[in-house]
């Protein structure tokens, strides 16, 4: 019985010193009734059962009255850390004030006074005293009296029964009762309260050579000894890692109450007290790389030892903590370069392993600060969060600044709106990320809050409390363009153009007019209204977005037209920032303009292999930050005088093709390898406070950086450029084979064109498959027709100047005078085709060879062979590719989803879908029974059953879109070679990947209209129309139809004729201002009217445009804005 109060009672003493219950009035229970006990009863019952060990509960009692001594000015010294909160000192901790000195040296005398002989914990608390007491000499001097200090095994006595000569504050028992090493578990199931290692000494061991290490560095520090301080903290990791490993997470993700750290308080203020001041020694007198990187071992352990700590605890110690670690985070892989890299996104979707890290410690400093801080009262703010917001985004910038990557960030944002009112500075934020994100809409509206609130705050006069003028500045004009993208992409667009002025205007206000890099982006923000606010931007700060939109604004057509000085312009983007696809892209395009086809495809080949090189991983590692300082004119081959690839160079080299490689700010950074800015400390040694998150942000891009649908999207568009100028230049039996290598680029990068994306062809369609209704889909601004937009129908020979690349069908070219624009046929059935070679030639309408007037630009001219069956081996390849089957003769299987559009032909039962409506198909049967009579035609189908309304809609992804408009593209291709049934596969695949997609229409058309079934040409032009109703491309095959008479001789339709004259008139006035197709048949229209003033206006309107026109629509390919 004596044997178990024994037990007992140590445990209860041992229990409440490692829980550090100093002034709670019951830190012990009694053995036989379990009534709450005192700290006098617990010592006086643990004299009274423990014989022998009456200096164990002296030193504990004093021990108890020092830190009730130390915390008497303190309600809570688990909140230590909170009162000097804004200021980053070490403080004077565990030192007592002047007041209290007197009341603590009696306790210091009588621990003197004790034998001291081999005792260690007597020395630990002297060590203790002496530090509390000022004199940190005498401190070091009682902690040298300890062997072994580190090694808290060594304090466990081996008898429980008799004093050992190394005996120490633990429990008495044998050694075989417990883990013959303190490394062993720390937690048991014995008992919820008491755990083993509390009962038997080893955790009160742990904690007093964890406070005596503590002491240790901080006498050093008293000293003014900080790397002597750094050396003495550092020498306790071993007892960290195991503290780390001993206590399980299971404890501490208890929601109940947080067993690990209530049992453990003593020891985690302790170690959070240690590894805090070394963090803060570390910042300030030590690099990032120093002392092998302690800090980030200091870092890692805080970030560890915090998961059992609950959100009140130490708030002011773990917010500067998380902050210094965020710091370091992004110094450490920050770039020199303020410029992110635009395509960064399109290699790889995984995120750096420094990013979680990242991110595990926001969210723990969010809870921390949804603890510690509140709502503002009026005339406050919450500086804290709104620092926090900073430094979320700071990470995110540092980590590419991906769009795909935002949502966290504003998840933190939404967050700070709850304990913040009206910040300025969550809604300047809000309006980037939200528009980057996506979410238009929100980002007006974040927009216009800033904007009031800031203007508000500036009239009201309230110091600190408005943006600075660079931030309003900025922020306006990001906003600017934004609304001016969305006026772009948007058919009612107008609102936002307005409202994109005033906020120009609003800029102009605040603008610093010597500081030549805002009025210079405010001179390109306003140049969507005048070229002249081009010319300003670039001459005043010329950036490669400001040379880029010079040169889209050069090439537009009219009397500022200057297609010589937009190459000049584009070249300079190029040069500037050769890491931007639709540089090179654009380049391509205006050289093509110029009827410089070699060099076009180059610079196309240039951008091309910009980021397949980009995925090779090993380019990664081998570029550092000094690529981006260097200026590409420099070491870029020239050719032509362009940068132009050298297509025999190695492209392992480092400069390849005329560009830099990717800039190392951009490598997906790790531990291992990474850009490291580490030589550099976290903190000036003088600097009192920790400076504002703000400093880390970077300045706002002229545009956004792409997400990897963008980035992908930027890239195929290209090659689909590519395709045109191969077909223009090689004929389409050329680029036949060049769509194997575009579609295993696209199977590379999102898998099988024909299976990727949210809609395969075993999903049921709702055009085609069940009969629903269509989907309601956007059509993106970006993504319009593909490059063999029907409006552009080139042959092999068709010279770009002189053709408009339109069709009438099967014409006698004697039958009537047309005007000096020849158009190629539909059909490729034809023997011959002829394509202009200039259009100031009238020999042009014969086909004839000649050169351009000026002679400026290199003309390819080739004529188009009759016959041009090459075999099927490519179109097999493409189909393997792309995981489809395809039968012997090489043509494509049609889908099982897709409809076989000539089975109502053969009477076949035939689900109707929405390229053939069931009325339609009833006609269709007649009619081909009046011109073919067969059999009597059979019973018409079984009712379809009704289709359930719960099925929910597919919704094409914006990755379908893009490859919908690809396989419309290769049908064009198909088509002119001659392949209809490859070019019907193809439309096929097009709408299995959206069939809300216009073009697929189109060239469903354009695919009945060479079959001379202009009925279901027309209904599908109709079904574009319907979906996109400013469509270009359908309103003009449209009213080609409604103009083609069967003969040369039999009149048009008046009707037809004045459909066509507002059609067109409509078009040319909107969307089609530009386009020389619809001016050229609303002349034909006009002059079928009889109007020939008209007509000769819009002839020549015609002429003038198809000149120096660019291979592809600059805005269709590229976009107007970036």
């Amino acid at each position: 019985m004596a044997h178990a109060k024994d037990k007992y009672y140590w445990a209860q003493l041992r229990a409440a010193l490692t829980a550090g219950q100093w002034s709670s009035p019951s830190p012990g229970t009694a053995r036989n009734n379990g009534s709450p006990l005192s700290w006098f009863h617990v010592l006086r019952k643990f004299n009274k059962h423990c014989k022998g060990f009456q200096d164990v509960a002296e030193v504990a009692s004093q021990t108890q009255a020092l830190f009730l001594l130390l915390g008497a000015d303190t309600e809570d010294v688990d909140k230590l850390g909170l009162e000097n909160d804004d200021e980053l000192v070490l403080g004077d901790e565990c030192l007592l004030p002047l007041e209290r000195i007197e009341e603590a040296r009696g306790g210091y005398e009588i621990l003197r006074s004790l034998d001291s002989k081999n005792f260690d914990s007597l020395q630990h608390a002297l060590a203790l005293y002496a530090y509390a007491l000022g004199q940190f000499s005498e401190c070091l001097s009682y902690l040298l009296k300890v062997p072994k200090l580190l090694e808290a095994q060594s304090h466990i006595p081996p008898s429980f029964t008799t004093r050992s000569d190394n005996s120490a504050l633990q429990i008495p028992g044998s050694i075989t009762e417990t883990s013959s090493s303190w490394t062993g578990s720390f937690v048991s199931a014995d008992s919820s309260g008491s755990t083993a290692d509390i009962k038997d000494g080893r955790a009160w061991a742990i904690i007093e050579s964890i406070r005596s290490t503590c002491l240790q560095g901080m006498c050093c520090e008293k000293l003014s000894q900080p790397k002597k301080a750094i050396q003495a903290y550092s020498s306790a990791l071993p007892l960290l890692s195991s503290i780390e490993s001993e206590i399980p997470r299971t404890l501490a993700a208890t929601h109940s109450s947080f067993a690990s750290f209530d049992n453990y308080r003593e020891l985690w203020r302790w170690t959070e007290r240690l590894m805090f001041r070394t963090i803060s020694l570390l910042s300030w007198f030590c690099c990032l790389d120093e002392n092998d990187g302690l800090i980030w071992t200091m870092f890692t352990h805080y970030h560890a030892c915090s998961a059992h700590w609950p959100a009140t605890f130490r708030t002011g110690h773990r917010s500067r903590v998380a902050v210094l670690h965020l710091r370091a985070l992004i110094i450490r892989y920050q770039t020199p370069s303020a410029a992110a890299t635009p395509n960064s996104s399109l290699q790889s979707a995984k995120p750096p392993q420094w990013i979680n890290t990242a991110r595990s410690v926001i969210y723990e400093y969010r809870t921390i600060l949804g603890t510690c801080t509140t709502f503002p009262k009026a005339g406050e703010r919450n500086v804290k969060v709104e620092d926090f917001v900073d430094l979320c985004v700071a990470v995110w910038e540092t980590n590419g600044a991906m769009s795909d990557r935002v949502r966290w960030v504003l998840d933190m944002l939404w967050w700070a709106t709850r304990l913040t009112f009206n910040s300025y500075r969550i809604y300047r934020h809000m309006t980037r990320l939200l528009s980057i994100s996506g979410d238009a809409e929100l980002a007006k509206r974040t927009l216009r809050l800033y904007v009031q609130v800031v203007s508000k705050a500036r009239e009201a006069g309230v110091d600190n409390d408005f943006d600075t003028d660079r931030h309003w500045v900025e922020t306006l004009i990001n906003g600017a363009r934004m609304l001016c993208r969305l006026t772009i992409s948007r058919q009612d667009g107008i609102d936002d153009a307005k409202e994109a002025g005033d906020m120009i205007e609003r800029a102009k206000t605040r603008l610093d007019e010597d500081d030549k890099e805002m009025v210079a982006k405010v001179a390109l923000a306003d140049g969507g209204r005048a070229l002249a606010a081009y010319l300003k931007s670039v001459a005043t700060y010329p950036t490669p977005a400001a040379h880029h939109q010079l040169a889209i604004a050069l090439s537009l057509p009219g009397s500022s037209q200057n297609v010589d000085e937009a190459i000049v312009s584009a070249r300079a983007a190029v040069e500037d920032d050769a890491d931007e696809i639709r540089h090179w892209h654009l380049l391509g395009l205006l050289l093509s303009a110029n009827g410089e086809w070699e060099k076009a495809a180059g610079v196309l080949e240039v951008g091309a292999d910009l980021d397949e090189s980009k995925q090779d991983a090993e380019s990664f590692a081998r570029i550092d930050a000094e690529n981006a300082a260097n200026d590409i004119a420099v070491k870029a081959p020239m050719a032509n005088g362009i940068q132009a690839k050298d297509f025999e160079s190695d492209h392992q080299d480092a400069q390849v093709n005329g560009h830099s490689m990717l800039p190392a700010a951009h490598l997906p950074p790790n531990d291992a390898d990474g850009p490291m800015s580490e030589h550099k400390r976290l903190l000036d040694p003088h600097a009192t406070t920790i400076p504002p998150s703000a400093t880390l942000l970077r300045p706002l891009p002229d545009h956004p950086l792409p997400s990897s649908c963008d980035a992908f999207n930027y890239a195929l568009q290209l090659r689909m450029t590519q395709m045109a100028l191969a077909e223009h230049i090689e004929g389409p039996e050329g680029a036949e084979g060049r769509w194997v290598d575009v579609f295993g680029w696209v199977a590379e990068c999102k898998g099988s064109p024909s299976t990727s994306g949210s809609m395969t062809e075993t999903q049921p369609r709702s055009s085609m498959d069940t009969g629903t209704g269509a989907r309601t889909t956007q059509t993106s601004s970006v993504l319009h027709q593909p490059s063999q937009d029907p409006l552009n129908e080139k042959g092999p020979s068709a010279d770009h100047h002189g053709s408009l690349g339109l069709s009438l069908g099967q014409q006698d070219p004697a039958s009537s005078e047309l005007p000096p624009i020849t158009v190629t046929p539909a059909t490729p059935a034809e023997p011959h085709r002829h394509f202009p070679l200039s259009m100031d030639e009238k020999e042009s309408l014969k086909g004839r060879r000649s050169s351009s007037a000026d002679g400026t630009g290199r003309k390819v001219q080739q004529m188009l062979k009759a016959r041009v069956h090459k075999g099927q081996e490519r179109i097999s390849t493409i189909s393997r590719k792309l995981g489809h089957g395809v039968v012997r003769n090489g043509y494509l299987k049609r889908t099982s989803s897709a409809p076989d559009f000539h089975a109502v032909l053969q009477n076949h039962n035939y689900q109707a879908s929405s390229i053939h409506s069931r009325r339609r198909l009833r006609s269709l049967i007649r009619h081909n029974a009046a011109a073919a009579p067969i059999e009597s035609p059979p019973a018409p189908p079984p009712p379809l059953p009704p289709v359930p309304e719960e099925t929910p809609t597919l919704h094409a992804t914006k990755d379908d879109k893009l490859i919908s408009d690809l396989w419309a593209m290769s049908s064009a291709t198909f088509r002119r070679l001659g392949k209809t049934e490859q070019a019907k596969g193809a439309i096929q695949e097009a709408e299995v990947k959206d069939s809300e997609n216009p073009a697929v229409w189109v060239q469903l058309g354009l695919y009945y209209m060479t079959l001379d079934r202009n009925r279901e040409a027309l209904e599908a032009f109709q079904k574009a129309l319907f979906i996109s109703p400013d469509d270009i491309a359908a309103s003009v095959h449209l009213c080609r139809i409604h103009l083609s008479t069967k003969s040369s001789t039999d009149p048009v339709d008046s009707d037809k004729v004045d459909l066509v004259a507002g059609i067109l008139g409509h078009v040319t006035r909107g969307p089609g201002w530009d386009v020389p197709e619809a001016w050229y048949y609303l002349a034909k229209a006009y002059g079928l009217q009889g109007r020939k003033d008209k007509e000769r206006e819009s002839l020549a309107t015609a002429l003038t445009l198809s000149d120096r026109r660019s291979i592809r629509d600059i805005g269709r390919a590229v976009g107007w804005c970036l």
